[in-house]
């Protein structure tokens, strides 16, 4: 193994892919691979986790895990060990900088039980477009309130030795595009950037964020040609002189239709390099094949002079500063601190309380974002727990004579069951929706009696249903907080 080759390893953070260690890994962690990142489908348990993370750090004195943990929509570990917080979105709602620190710690406190070091949030996007898919995921559209929430995530985050990374920069709210699937375009001058654009980015670096995430935002003004995972202009020129931000810098994944419909691989991973990107981010489904994809490319690159050596160098030596933190935080973990802080960000209206025993549930699917984890799906479950009986018809804009298959389970359902019959509407930022919000339209004149239960972003006034229950988001600790509006008369 050559110097280059390991400094080539040593930026790279592909995906496991099994709930074990795969025989790939060994060998690339001994060649110097900087890391991995842990997505849903390596992770299975508690134990398992635990166990997957010590001997993945047997391996090598310093290899760094990171994993998408920003609580809310967006979780790995809720389910297997993890605590379950509201997201960003309802913390920006009870806009109490105290209880973001809280909630952040509180992730910190399960990462730190799971092994892992380093946690690929806070998202500190702020809301430009209301239709941006990343809304449940920012602290809100007021960029001094989620300039303010950034900065105290962080700073509850890395209290517990966990390095935090803010992302996705330059900043993906203005844009109704979701990035996995397309290029999201921020068409605004260097001078807007600068003004007041990426201020949160800029509470972030000033908390001392160990890490900035950078996305496949085009900036057309800036940049013509490539999107800022791979552009020199926004990498070096905004986020390294222009925020003076000098800590690790890492790529979105680089699978993601953002980057990978303008460079393939072994390009990108060159061009993200040279525009000043330290770690890559391969993405979910990259492993050992695409390792070598990009360490030959990366090798290549420096030996025909399109990219310095001592830029690998700089990236390795930032990288190496990565699960150094030592904790500051003297509280330990508490499940009640996500239940208590849901309670607080839930709004009811109307009469929610269910009498009937017999409830169906009608849920209004959004199309779901490859970095979703959970789609509140625990209602049920909690519903069931309750003592109630579920029944649950679920939809998409795609699916086969969906709103005629709704209405005709409703009266199924009510002439089943008669006045033992409940039905409850479970939407999710249905503003996003025309259909969605014409259906849930057409059922509550249709049956006023229904009861909607919002997890997503503020859009859509229900206040014509027998009740409303708005969690502004589906962690399990929000679908608890809706269950305690369902199964007791509101005080």
């Amino acid at each position: 193994m050559t110097k280059l080759e390991t400094l080539a390893h040593g930026v790279l953070f592909p995906s496991i892919g099994r709930p074990v260690l795969p025989r790939w890994l060994a060998p690339r962690v001994d060649a110097g691979l900087g890391g991995v990142v842990l997505y849903g489908r390596d992770i299975r348990s508690r134990e398992q986790v635990a166990q997957l993370t010590s001997a993945l750090h047997a391996l090598r004195d310093h290899v760094i895990i990171a994993t998408d943990e920003e609580g809310g929509d967006v979780t790995r570990l809720e389910g297997h060990g993890g605590t379950s917080v509201p997201g960003n979105y309802a913390l920006g709602r009870i806009d109490d900088l105290d209880a973001t620190r809280a909630a952040a710690e509180q992730i910190g406190l399960s990462l730190v039980d799971a092994g892992i070091d380093w946690d690929l949030a806070p998202a500190v996007d702020a809301i430009s477009n209301p239709l941006t898919p990343n809304a449940m995921r920012t602290f809100g559209e007021d960029r001094a309130r989620v300039s303010a929430h950034s900065a105290a995530w962080v700073e509850g985050l890395q209290a517990t030795g966990v390095s935090a990374c803010a992302k996705h920069f330059p900043g993906h709210g203005r844009s109704g595009t979701d990035a996995h699937l397309g290029t999201p375009a921020v068409d605004l001058s260097r001078d807007e950037l600068v003004g007041w654009y990426l201020d949160p980015f800029r509470a972030a670096a000033a908390a001392g964020v160990d890490g900035i995430m950078v996305s496949h935002v085009r900036l057309p003004q800036l940049d013509e040609k490539y999107p800022t995972s791979i552009s020199r202009a926004a990498v070096t020129g905004l986020l390294r002189e222009e925020i003076g931000y000098d800590g690790v810098v890492i790529s979105d994944a680089l699978e993601m239709r953002g980057v990978l419909d303008v460079a393939p691989l072994a390009e990108s991973v060159v061009l993200a390099l040279a525009a000043g990107i330290d770690a890559l981010c391969l993405g979910a489904a990259s492993y050992d094949e695409d390792v070598e994809i990009a360490v030959r490319a990366i090798s290549a690159a420096v030996a025909d002079g399109r990219l310095d050596i001592e830029r690998l160098e700089q990236a390795n030596a930032r990288i190496a500063r990565l699960g150094r933190r030592e904790r500051q935080a003297t509280g330990r973990r508490d499940d009640a601190v996500g239940r208590e802080l849901a309670l607080r960000a839930r709004r009811v209206s109307g009469d929610t309380a269910l009498r009937g025993r017999h409830v169906l549930v009608i849920r209004l699917e959004q199309e779901h974002s490859p970095a979703v984890g959970g789609h509140g799906g625990a209602l049920e479950e909690l519903l069931d727990a309750a003592g109630y009986e579920c029944e649950t018809v679920a939809i998409s804009g795609g699916t086969y004579n969906g709103e005629n298959m709704v209405t005709s389970e409703i009266g199924l359902f009510t002439g089943e069951f008669g006045d033992d019959a409940e039905v409850v509407l479970l939407v999710r930022s249905p503003h996003r929706h025309e259909w969605q919000q014409r259906l849930s339209a057409e059922l509550i004149k249709r049956h006023p009696s229904i009861v909607v239960v919002d997890m997503g972003a503020a859009g859509v006034d229900f206040s014509a249903a027998r009740g409303w229950v708005r969690t502004f988001g589906a962690s399990r600790a929000c679908s608890e907080a809706a269950i305690d509006a369902l199964v007791a008369p509101r005080r």
